[in-house]
């Protein structure tokens, strides 16, 4: 599983750098007025709202660490014309980028919108993405390393070139 999970690091840095290069070429990114957006909201939202049922949460936690141990990773990482990583609404390097920019105020749609418009996509492409990743990254515990890989990967966000 070692061996499977740094391909899958490995994996996930080469494709962050290639996104933000392949968005840069596109003229897309994050405008310094989207960065100072971003900012704010993290600065205003640092946290995860509290869970309604923590109990719940915490057996959902333990399913979820049961699947990382009993997963199949790809040895070499994933391949290209994985299904799983068939795009829905955006690539899931898309969404963790996403994902990264929106943090924990994902209920405010303009800072949603300014994010997805700096990615090249729509709301409806965020929202069709979040409806089917999330439950997937719930389930497939490879495919849940690989976005978490992407995430922490991601650095700084993708600035529009000048």
């Amino acid at each position: 599983m070692g061996r499977a999970i740094q391909a899958i690091m490995a994996q996930a840095g080469a494709w962050v750098t290639q996104y933000k290069a392949d968005l840069a070429a596109r003229g897309l990114g994050f405008t310094p007025d989207d960065l100072t957006a971003v900012a704010a909201s993290a600065t205003a939202h640092p946290t995860p709202p509290a869970a309604a049922d923590p109990a719940a949460e915490a057996a959902e936690m333990e399913q979820v660490r049961q699947a990382a141990l009993t997963a199949e990773y790809p040895e070499t990482g994933f391949a290209p014309d994985d299904p799983r990583l068939a795009p829905v609404g955006m690539p899931l390097v898309t969404y963790a980028i996403a994902a990264k920019a929106v943090g924990w105020a994902n209920g405010d749609d303009a800072l949603v919108q300014r994010v997805v418009t700096a990615l090249g996509h729509t709301r409806e492409d965020y929202d069709a993405a979040g409806a089917h990743w999330t439950p997937l990254l719930k389930t497939d515990m490879a495919v849940a390393t690989l976005y978490g890989q992407l995430f922490a990967n991601v650095g700084e966000l993708p600035a529009r070139p000048a």
